[in-house]
């Protein structure tokens, strides 16, 4: 009877030490997870960033430029490629693309392009301030100084005469006229003399507008396959030749081929062949198509000739005899 109460105290004394026991290894394994938590954390090593990847390939941006029609599209695709490959091409790689891309990408070099072709090209160079300056401004010049800053020209009067040949006995030696860019040109004496033209810093005479004249004699013919023979004369050239390639690659496009050829392989071919051949009238029944509006603007600067389309080829026709003097194959296309 007196026991009870003693018992009674103990156990809940002992339920009492075994809540805190289980509480106490709770504490615990908290505690051992955390640290354990915090360990790997600290000891795993970050994430390695991925490697950037690409190859610099002018084939690849060569084959991107020729086959997107679309101006906006060819641009973009273009820059895309550039963001993406840039930064893996040797200096003479980005050389061969900063001089061809006006001719690859046509209307699609546009400033946007360059900005980008801009920041790789610095990127490259680091810190190199010199080869910067170098590429932004290749020829530095200081100003020129006007008429009214200039020194005056010393002259002198010439000494005596040099003694006649026997040709022309009694006749004095001509003089010498100099003409100085940025002053007016001097009077040549009577019998007329070498003219030497000294630029002193004045202004460059404009350039020939080469796209309205003949191509220059030192220019190479264009190699046409051996069945169309040989031209009688270089009337396209390498301008217009590449003018008329610039015009129909960013015209053509699905659905928008020229009359007589359909839309096939990605690109408007026709489906009949005419054996044409240089110095020869056109076969008799020759369907022929004429020439857009805008590109006979550019080739036609010689009246002598005339131009037909002749399925994906354009023709320079003689106009009295109706021959065949020179041709754009497959609308400017690489053959």
């Amino acid at each position: 009877m007196f026991g009870s109460p003693s018992l009674e105290l103990k156990v809940k004394y002992l339920k009492h030490y075994r809540t805190q026991f289980w509480l106490a290894c709770t504490v615990g394994l908290l505690m051992l997870a955390t640290a354990h938590a915090q360990t790997r954390a600290r000891g795993a090593p970050a994430a390695a960033a991925a490697a950037p990847t690409g190859s610099c390939v002018i084939a690849e941006f060569r084959h991107l430029a020729l086959t997107h029609h679309d101006p906006l599209e060819r641009q973009n695709k273009a820059i895309e490629w550039l963001k993406k490959n840039g930064s893996f091409c040797s200096p003479m790689q980005m050389s061969i693309l900063i001089s061809s891309k006006a001719s690859l990408l046509g209307t699609s070099d546009t400033v946007a392009l360059g900005a980008v072709i801009d920041g790789i090209m610095e990127q490259r160079m680091g810190g190199d301030h010199a080869a910067v300056s170098r590429y932004y401004r290749p020829e530095v010049q200081g100003p020129g100084k006007g008429r009214e800053d200039a020194a005056p020209a010393k002259t002198t009067e010439s000494g005596p005469a040099p003694a006649a040949t026997v040709g022309a006995a009694g006749a004095g030696a001509a003089p010498t006229v100099v003409a100085v860019a940025g002053a007016p040109a001097a009077m040549p004496a009577a019998g007329g003399g070498p003219n030497i033209n000294i630029n002193m810093g004045g202004a460059k005479p404009p350039e020939e507008d080469m796209s309205r004249k003949y191509p220059l004699p030192t220019e190479p013919m264009f190699v046409f396959p051996p069945e169309f023979g040989v031209p009688a004369l270089n009337y396209f050239g390498k301008i217009r030749r590449q003018f008329v390639r610039s015009f129909f690659m960013e015209t053509l496009s699905p659905g928008k081929c020229p009359e007589g050829m359909n839309w096939r392989n990605d690109a408007c071919e026709t489906g009949f062949k005419v054996a044409w051949k240089f110095g020869e009238k056109l076969p008799q029944g020759t369907k022929t198509f004429p020439v857009e509006p805008k590109l006979v603007e550019k080739l036609n600067f010689d009246p002598s000739y005339t131009f037909v389309r002749v399925g994906g080829d354009i023709l320079a026709l003689e106009r009295d005899t109706g021959k065949v003097a020179d041709a754009v194959l497959n609308l400017g296309k690489a053959t």
